[in-house]
């Protein structure tokens, strides 16, 4: 792929597809040699080199203005997120990350916003060795569409098909900061009026943290590296547990226990949200970007000790069963009726 659009007009200049792709794009650093990458910006179609031991995954996520993010949101939060979220589609199947493209749909040529935005993909771009090597401009309602290649392990690939009974459940990190930062940035929720904070008042702390939930979600790469011959099956959890996990349990064929007492909350989520509420935020809420996955119990303590070593918090909340859907029990093993139901697009 490479970039090739429409020009765009500006109120003081006009400026190319060429002139924007060579300016932030081309000459930003987001372009770097990498091995396995032949060709990128600048041809019809770039050169990527397989190595024959590895499986090439891709996924796509598209993010679009006064949907996925407010309209007056910082254009480098904007591109963190969007590179982030699909780099978390690759952790999700224990894949490292190659290299990605970009389409974009720009209602102008802002210099300023491009500016921000093409730096505001270069520290995730870097980190995780993954350059740009090509995309698409167009005009129209500002849209961005980001598509990851990465390399997984041929024999080690995790799906989501994979979950047997008996198996452990875990996820990472904590659960239900994206949903809550919606309400933290003002933004309508699919969770309905009721999900608000307890104050409207909450500490610079914690709006902060909440803002660097949703646009700095932080792809559980590593911890997938490091425990992909452990796993049975795994997700991200980008639309609420119970939707993601519904997910894992029905290419499994399976069932599945849940015990929402043992979900992990940060103290952010614990100062400004009810119980009821996080657990709403939790199950329903989506936008956490945290893995969840399955793994035979014999596997449980290697497991942990890897993500000690990843510096990535692992939680257990349940367990794999005969059957079909998910239950969900308290403390005490008692069933709980779950209302409300995870994010749909339409």
């Amino acid at each position: 792929l490479n970039f090739r659009s429409v020009s765009f007009r500006s109120a003081h200049m006009y400026q190319s597809e060429f002139e924007i792709i060579r300016r932030y794009f081309a000459e930003s650093g987001l372009y770097f040699d990498k091995s396995g990458v032949e060709l990128g910006i600048g041809d019809d179609a770039a050169l990527l080199q397989v190595p024959e031991d590895k499986l090439l995954a891709l996924s796509m996520d598209i993010l679009v203005e006064s949907v996925h993010f407010p309209m007056s949101a910082d254009p480098g939060l904007v591109a963190n997120r969007a590179l982030a979220v699909n780099l978390s589609d690759l952790a999700a199947m224990a894949a490292e990350p190659f290299c990605f493209t970009l389409g974009l749909v720009l209602p102008d040529n802002d210099e300023h916003w491009l500016q921000e935005f093409s730096q505001g993909l270069l520290p995730l771009a870097r980190k995780y060795n993954c350059p740009l090597v090509g995309g698409d401009i167009t005009r129209g309602p500002l849209s961005i569409c980001i598509q990851v290649q990465g390399l997984c392990e041929k024999h080690h690939a995790v799906r989501r098909s994979g979950a047997c009974v008996g198996d452990k459940i875990y996820v990472s990190g904590t659960l239900g900061d994206g949903a809550i930062a919606l309400a933290s940035l003002a933004q309508e929720s699919h969770l309905g009026k009721s999900f608000a904070l307890i104050s409207e008042n909450i500490s610079a702390n914690c709006r902060q943290y909440f803002e660097n939930a949703y646009y700095k979600p932080e792809p559980r790469i590593e911890l997938a590296r490091r425990t992909a011959s452990l796993l049975s099956s795994g997700i991200d959890i980008s639309d609420g547990l119970l939707g993601d996990l519904g997910h894992i349990t029905q290419a499994s064929g399976v069932g599945a226990k849940l015990s929402v007492n043992l979900l992990p909350f940060s103290a952010s989520a614990i100062c400004c949200m009810s119980e009821e509420n996080r657990l709403l935020a939790a199950l329903h809420g989506g936008d956490d970007y945290e893995l969840c996955c399955t793994l035979p119990a014999n596997n449980c303590a290697q497991f942990e000790e890897q993500a000690r070593q990843a510096d990535t918090p692992v939680t257990c909340i349940g367990e794999i069963v005969a059957g079909s859907g998910i239950v969900c029990v308290d403390e005490a093993g008692n069933s709980l009726s779950i209302e409300a139901a995870s994010y749909q697009h339409f």
